[in-house]
């Protein structure tokens, strides 16, 4: 008498039969899906259970788990593993709160000397007091899973993150004005004016103090193929003292206005004032961006600029927002290529790099455009208050 087999045939479709096959060719996929994959195409040849166990050498109850598997879920399904119950917790989510409830607190608060948790600490300072608190469950934990009950809540108590705190009840206010210049630029741009064509100049205006003149100590080496692949440095330096730039980005032209100073008091700030007054035509307005430094407001700077009355406008960004200034990207990308690592004799000598390094990006200058908030600002062609030949002073 012949057997015949209880469970039906697979019902494998072209592109079935094509996965499965590269699965069961594969040399990199997971040993469990590239046997799973040999037992249903061979079942879907012999249509039973024992005759593919016979062949495969495989048990018969695997054979059976996968075959069920694929009639009941599908050829994808059987290839994984089946979600399981798992063990029962042995933490109570009551403990797992009040585990996450003291990462969130700084050592500092409970005693100890450090700004920050790390894994031990935590996990001895849980040992140490989840009984008084009523956990006795945590009295052996690990520091494993003290990672996976943290990670589960995305909590990181061994790291610091930055941020800005908005410390001008102005902030939106001013925002919206810088934001707002920045929107007839683009408008200029769209009309296809040029600077001589307008009565008014876009200057982004800040400075970068503290500039270290550094030199060093012993000569670098240079790299020698197939044995050294970068520059070489010797870790001592000499210390020259420090520089200021003060510089203006022509958010038209892309043309960069730098001033290489001791410092930026007052009296420099001044002095870039009048060198721009001196290269831009009398008739034009110049609107800068700048931020809240006290040189920017101070009664030497007020006395200039009443000598030179509707020639200049300030822009300011709220306090503490001076990331809204374009020339604040041109100030990351300069310390980030030119200014890292950079290695000069003298003070003299940084000032003339500097310049150097100016001169050549004005070669070919790049129009930097701000993009943050751009589409919620108003504006078109018809509201633009610079997009005419008859321009007056409105801003």
């Amino acid at each position: 008498m012949v057997f015949k087999g209880t469970r039906p045939p697979l019902k494998l479709s072209e592109n079935d039969i094509e996965k499965l096959t590269k699965i069961n060719n594969s040399k990199t996929a997971p040993f469990r899906e590239v046997e799973r994959a040999k037992i249903i195409l061979t079942y879907n040849d012999l249509k039973k259970i024992y005759p593919v166990a016979k062949k495969l050498e495989i048990d018969r109850p695997k054979v059976e788990r996968t075959i069920d598997k694929a009639l009941v879920f599908g050829v994808d399904e059987a290839l994984k593993d089946l979600p399981r119950k798992g063990r029962n917790r042995k933490i109570s989510d009551a403990a797992r709160v009040w585990l996450i409830d003291i990462a969130c607190h700084k050592p500092r608060e409970y005693g100890y000397a450090s700004e920050l948790w790390t894994n031990e600490t935590l996990r001895q300072h849980i040992i140490t007091n989840c009984e008084e608190a009523g956990y006795p469950e945590l009295s052996k934990i690990s520091g494993g899973t003290i990672s996976k009950i943290l990670n589960a809540s995305n909590i990181k108590p061994h790291k610091i993150k930055g941020y800005i705190k908005k410390r001008d009840p102005h902030f939106e206010e001013q925002a919206k004005v810088v934001l707002f210049v920045y929107k007839q630029i683009e408008m200029v741009k769209e009309a296809s004016l040029t600077s001589e064509n307008l009565q008014v100049v876009f200057i982004s205006y800040d400075e970068k103090p503290g500039i270290q003149a550094i030199g060093n100590a012993h000569p670098d080496l240079n790299p020698v193929p197939g044995k050294y692949p970068s520059f070489n440095r010797d870790p001592e330096y000499i210390r020259h003292g420090t520089v200021s730039l003060l510089a203006g980005i022509d958010l038209l032209t892309g043309e960069v206005h730098p001033k290489v100073s001791e410092r930026h008091r007052s009296k420099e700030f001044i002095e870039f004032l009048q060198y721009l007054d001196s290269i831009y035509p009398n008739n034009k307005t110049i609107i800068i961006i700048l931020d809240n430094h006290s040189a920017h407001k101070s009664i030497e700077t007020q006395k200039y600029l009443l000598t030179k009355l509707n020639r200049f406008k300030f822009v300011f960004t709220p306090k503490h927002a001076s990331w809204l200034n374009i020339i604040e990207s041109f100030f990351s990308k300069m310390a980030r290529s030119f200014l890292r690592g950079i290695k000069v004799y003298s003070k003299a000598d940084l000032e003339a790099r500097i310049y150097e390094y100016f001169n050549e990006i004005n070669k070919m200058p790049v129009l930097f455009r701000w993009k943050y908030k751009m589409d919620s600002t108003p504006g078109d062609i018809s509201t633009c208050l610079y997009c005419n030949n008859n321009l007056e002073t409105q801003y």
